[in-house]
């Protein structure tokens, strides 16, 4: 199962929310960093492991006609822990957008069929560079928003492209995150789309998965991974169903 994540104008916590859901998950799962504005969690959660892994690398190879489905191995991150949960850091430096632009039906081909699931973080869509086949071939796409006016108002054009570029496939779903005057029922009457869940704001656990600061040991007890835990389950129960 590919499940993609992204915004719809602002940043309401996707790469955050991705963590957490990948730190949670009941299965395999890969998270990708796919976010064309770069990669953070070299320098955040994942600070102090190797950096010549990742998606700019593996595109380096892809370029030169290697299997995108055993080269993948090569640059991702194995988390510590029984179960197995991966990590592809994201894209180093600027130039690497350029070079990884027409890999995307590829690397969106390759996600879909790895083995396991895959937590694709796409960042805020709606530029030039947004990777417009992960948003076409994923199984499910949820579109994080503070459950404010301002993020919501951004959203809602975003809602409307999106469902045209998925097709035939199941609607976007919106993932509120964080503080914000609306509840999950008033967001979906207004936006007319399904809310799929509700990530509290959460600093301290926040700080760990975006700074690497803090204690990991809070964020297995943290509300946010809490809150995470029981949305990747139902994720995960409903594609089953």
């Amino acid at each position: 199962m590919l499940i993609v994540l992204c915004s719809g104008g602002h940043s309401p916590g996707v790469t955050t929310a991705g963590l957490a859901l990948t730190l949670t998950w009941p299965r395999e799962v890969l998270f990708a960093e796919c976010d064309p504005a770069g990669g953070s969690v070299l320098s955040g959660y994942l600070i102090g492991h190797p950096q010549d892994r990742g998606l700019g690398e593996w595109a380096v190879q892809l370029r030169r006609g290697a299997d995108a489905a055993t080269t993948l191995a090569e640059h991702v991150l194995q988390l510590n822990g029984p179960e197995n949960r991966r990590i592809l850091p994201g894209l180093a430096t600027p130039s690497q957008v350029s070079s990884v632009q027409p890999l995307w039906p590829g690397i969106a081909e390759t996600f879909a069929a790895t083995a396991g699931d895959v937590i694709a973080d796409i960042g805020r869509i709606g530029g030039a560079d947004t990777p417009v086949p992960l948003l076409a071939t994923a199984d499910q796409l949820l579109v994080i928003a503070q459950p404010t006016l301002r993020d919501l108002s951004a959203l809602a054009p975003r809602l409307a492209e999106i469902t045209a570029v998925r097709g035939h496939r199941p609607s976007p779903r919106v993932l509120l995150a964080g503080d914000g005057p609306y509840g999950r029922r008033e967001v979906a009457r207004t936006l007319g789309a399904e809310v799929t869940g509700h990530l509290p704001r959460d600093p301290k656990a926040a700080a760990v998965l975006t700074h690497g600061a803090g204690s990991e040991r809070y964020l297995s007890r943290s509300l946010l991974l809490r809150a995470a835990r029981s949305l990747g389950t139902k994720l995960c129960e409903q594609v089953a169903a």
